[in-house]
């Protein structure tokens, strides 16, 4: 009996932590939206360049011909994505668990592209709320790691996939050659010491200051107080704790390898490969930004970006029936 209540805890345990995530997310969007609103300059203009003008293009690469298609943006957040296939012919549709963002995301649509065939709802990645066979192309990057049953993810794309569609995954990779650097570093200095370094090199302090200093006057006290509220559930999580080896909202983790064993059995074929570099770019942005300007275009299928990036993104498309669907 005892040994029964003993596990009851943990299982109550986790799902506690994953109430507390959704919260620390709705928090986190309350934040965002704050810093959307504002026309950031310096290097955190380059930043946002940099993630949502890079991911985007490879992203439409990879899809390929959207002109015309019907195209599913799952985990749309604010829209990046769905408004950017969108402006190259696709009639899209975004989708997110939050309803604060699909929210956003049809009012920025009314507003900035008010003639275009857009629509965005609410919903669950495991149980899509959309008719067999409804899209050409489904977009799903950062999504299967947070789910409970990343197969059901699958299932569920390959079930809204019209014949022979095109999914376009994006998920962390585990076996990243930046990855495994950073597992040698962590075998050579503990994580506080770590974390100290960091500090010294990259103050997240001097960076939420340089956001709130670029914010209106109006909303530096609304900003304060959002980030108090986001940084207390944090502690709560033990986000901040120098004991912590490391933090992490995600549920599972994939390698590159794991995810192209796992798209046979869902019914896919896997067509091209990439990555995006976050890291060190992000440390080097300027230099970066300039070799991407001037010198390096993105590529559709890289095999050292795939191999090296924290990101894998990969074009597969609908092939066979699915083995399995949890």
């Amino acid at each position: 009996m005892s040994e029964d209540k003993s596990i009851a805890a943990k299982e109550m345990s986790i799902e506690g932590r994953r109430r507390k995530l959704a919260e620390w997310y709705d928090q986190y969007e309350t934040v965002a939206e704050i810093i959307l609103d504002v026309q950031l300059s310096g290097t955190l203009k380059k930043g946002r360049k940099w993630m949502e003008g890079f991911r985007s293009e490879m992203v439409s690469r990879l899809a390929g011909d959207i002109d015309g298609k019907k195209v599913l943006d799952i985990g749309c957040q604010y829209g990046v994505f769905s408004f950017y296939l969108s402006e190259r012919g696709g009639m899209v549709t975004g989708m997110d668990i939050s309803e604060k963002w699909v929210n956003r995301c049809r009012e920025e649509c009314s507003e900035r592209y008010p003639e275009k065939d857009m629509d965005f709802v609410v919903g669950d990645a495991q149980a899509l709320p959309f008719p067999d066979e409804s899209f050409d192309i489904v977009v799903c990057t950062e999504v299967v790691e947070h789910v409970d049953y990343a197969g059901n993810v699958l299932g569920e794309i390959h079930r809204v996939l019209t014949p022979g569609g095109i999914l376009v995954l994006g998920t962390p990779n585990t076996a990243s050659y930046y990855v495994w650097l950073w597992k040698a570093f962590k075998r050579i200095l503990p994580m506080n010491a770590i974390r100290w370094v960091l500090k010294k090199v990259v103050s997240q302090e001097d960076i939420k200051n340089r956001v709130r200093n670029q914010l209106p006057e109006e909303r530096r006290e609304e900003f304060d107080r959002e980030m108090v509220k986001l940084e207390e559930l944090g502690k709560e999580l033990g986000v901040d704790d120098p004991e912590q080896e490391e933090f992490s909202e995600h549920i599972r983790e994939f390698s590159n390898t794991e995810i192209e064993s796992l798209l046979p059995l869902m019914g896919f074929e896997v067509e091209k490969r990439t990555g995006f570099p976050v890291f060190p770019t992000f440390y080097l942005l300027s230099l970066r930004m300039f070799i991407r300007d001037h010198f390096v275009q993105v590529k559709d299928d890289s095999w050292w970006r795939y191999h090296s990036a924290p990101l894998m993104y990969i074009r597969a498309v609908k092939a066979e029936p699915t083995i399995f669907h949890l």
